[in-house]
């Protein structure tokens, strides 16, 4: 709404200065481009859901039964399973995962997803092409990195200073 509005105006600039293109600012598509997405099957174990996160180095892995029927993350494992003592060879991952989470497509800009996340106090973020198609999740870092590279806003920032 006009918080993505007010936050595109203000950092709209920067990011095109610092990206050198009209929009301004990166899709999540460039972001993803050439990453293995973090996708786990319903019928997963907890134990293997964490092994798999754990190679990934993600935070959060969509769940996929043909389209996004929820998400995983460290968090939920912590606290739904082994807080609980659950038998992570015999929980489903199903049954700690948030389920319904809400998307975006591989279109939306970096800067809109980082509104999106700020608003809803979201950490990951998975992303659908518009037939359902599980494309991949972002986090927090992966944005901020999209936003500047490595070093984050301060390159956006010095670039268009």
């Amino acid at each position: 709404g006009a918080n993505a509005a007010a936050l595109q105006a203000l950092l709209g600039p920067l990011m095109a200065k610092a990206f050198g293109n009209a929009g301004g600012s990166p899709t999540l598509r460039s972001i993803l481009n050439g990453n293995r997405p973090s996708i786990v099957k319903p019928g997963m174990n907890v134990r293997e859901c964490s092994e798999i996160m754990t190679d990934a180095h993600k935070a959060a892995l969509v769940v996929e039964d043909g389209e996004l029927i929820g998400i995983v993350s460290f968090k939920d494992v912590m606290s739904r399973a082994l807080a609980k003592e659950l038998p992570l060879e015999l929980t489903a991952v199903t049954s700690i995962m948030t389920p319904n989470p809400e998307s975006v497509t591989p279109d939306t800009t970096v800067l809109e997803a980082m509104q999106i996340m700020h608003e809803n106090k979201f950490l990951t973020l998975p992303v659908c092409e518009e037939g359902g198609e599980v494309v991949g999740v972002v986090d927090v870092m992966d944005v901020i990195y999209g936003c500047g590279g490595a070093e984050g806003w301060h390159s956006i920032f010095d670039s268009a200073m």
